[in-house]
C-alpha cells in the first residue's frame, strides 16, 4: 500500500522570475521550460512541444495550459471533465 506521485512545481519570485521544476518519480529535481504529468500527457506531448514558446505572455501561457489540458480530456477519459484556472 506504497503512495506514489510525481510533482510539478510552478512558481514566480523576484529574484529568478518564472520558473517549473519536475520531480518525476525517480525523485530528481528537474528545471524545466516546461513540463507535462498524469494519464492525459501521452496523448499532448507532440502538441505541447509544437506549440510551447518560451516567450508566452501571461495570457498566451494561460491559453496554452487549458487548451493542453482540454485536449487531454478529449483523449483520455480519466483527465476528468472541467477546466478550472485561477490567476
Amino acid at each position: 500500500n506504497n503512495l506514489q506521485a510525481g510533482l510539478i512545481v510552478a512558481g514566480w519570485d523576484e529574484v529568478d522570475g518564472p520558473s517549473v521544476w519536475s520531480i518525476p518519480l525517480g525523485g530528481s529535481l528537474l528545471k524545466v521550460p516546461f513540463t507535462i504529468g498524469g494519464s492525459g500527457s501521452a496523448y499532448i506531448l507532440g502538441w505541447c512541444d509544437q506549440a510551447y514558446r518560451p516567450d508566452f505572455t501571461r495570457e498566451e501561457c494561460e491559453a496554452f495550459v487549458v487548451k493542453a489540458v482540454s485536449l487531454a480530456m478529449a483523449r483520455d477519459g480519466s483527465s476528468g471533465g472541467m477546466i478550472r484556472t485561477l490567476t
